[in-house]
């Protein structure tokens, strides 16, 4: 009997393995081969200039127009520093706007360790990019997504070398953890985030990673918000080798299994403030956020200005620009 059912089980275990063999098989016929040459050296797509630097022992690539007062663009998942080409465009006019490709992302390296991505590294990144920029002034914050809680934890730990911050569509990371420990319907809204460690995903993700993750944004496309150069610019940011997975590596190290949250570590701390002045920009229907995570953020910043806008969009610098750019503008000019 006993050796019936270990026929059973590996007849079963083979089956699966031919599955996902098959599987793999058919996703990597879809490829197409690519010159990693010409893919991996960095350029813009949308007529910016295009510069490399060095933080933290990596090469880090970012866009850039205009000069004067830095005005810094941190762009979230899954996006990459030319996403913000329609605000590089206005205040790249009045300012000198910058706009890195984030540690692991686009053309910037992307190291192995899952710690490398830890958030206290992704913070320091952005602070020695601003010293380097900008040794002498203070420089405007702006974050989205991913991005912005970089912009907040800068805000929280270097107040001296941020003039304003600007958050579209994103918490503090001590106050979402917050968030996800107390609400049930939040963590519900965020399963995504332990899916994406899944042998599944990372399988799919390294095949098929630029097509999959296309598909979450092309809506953009369809309905005229970004144009053909810009489609390929995001599939290009995403054929750089190992490019999924750095972006996953972001929420492994930060994350826990919600089941732990509240053992998680609150860098820089669980009750650390933000002080300088903030303008948080919210989609009113976010489809990553809910109320709860909304409500949380003024708990943690002193002076906090907020604008909502009538939408279900993710990126409303991207699908709603004009008004973000009204809303920045003013905010900017202290009215």
């Amino acid at each position: 009997h006993l050796s019936i059912r270990r026929q059973r089980q590996m007849c079963i275990r083979d089956r699966h393995y031919a599955v996902l063999i098959g599987l793999f098989t058919l996703l990597i016929g879809c490829t197409e081969p690519q010159d990693i040459g010409e893919l991996t050296t960095p350029k813009s797509h949308m007529g910016f200039d295009s510069k490399t630097i060095e933080l933290n022992g990596l090469t880090f690539h970012y866009v850039e127009k205009g000069s004067g007062d830095l005005i810094l663009f941190l762009h979230g998942f899954p996006y990459f520093s030319e996403s913000w080409f329609k605000l590089l465009d206005v205040f790249g006019e009045h300012y000198h706007a910058v706009a890195p490709d984030n540690r692991g992302y686009g053309y910037t390296d992307k190291p192995d360790d899952v710690s490398d991505y830890k958030i206290e590294k992704l913070v320091s990144d952005v602070e020695q990019l601003m010293t380097q920029l900008s040794p002498d002034k203070k420089v405007i914050l702006v974050g989205h997504d991913w991005g912005a809680s970089l912009a907040w934890a800068v805000g929280q730990l270097y107040p001296e070398r941020v003039e304003k911050l600007i958050i579209i569509n994103g918490v503090p990371s001590n106050a979402f953890l917050k968030v996800l420990q107390e609400s049930k319907q939040q963590r519900e809204r965020s399963k995504y985030v332990e899916s994406l460690n899944g042998w599944m995903a990372k399988m799919m993700f390294a095949v098929r990673g630029p097509e999959l993750i296309w598909k979450g944004v092309a809506r953009l496309h369809e309905n005229g918000h970004v144009n053909d150069q810009f489609k390929q610019a995001f599939l290009t940011a995403w054929q750089q080798p190992d490019a999924a997975q750095s972006a996953v590596n972001w929420y492994a190290a930060n994350f826990p299994p919600f089941d732990q949250i509240q053992q998680a570590d609150y860098w820089p701390s669980e009750s650390a403030r933000i002080t300088v002045p903030s303008l948080l920009i919210w989609s009113k229907e976010d489809p990553a956020f809910t109320s709860d995570a909304f409500n949380a953020i003024p708990l943690y910043v002193d002076d906090l200005t907020v604008k909502v806008i009538d939408t279900q969009s993710h990126v409303p610098f991207i699908d709603h620009s004009q008004s973000v750019i009204n809303f920045m503008q003013d905010f900017i000019r202290g009215n």
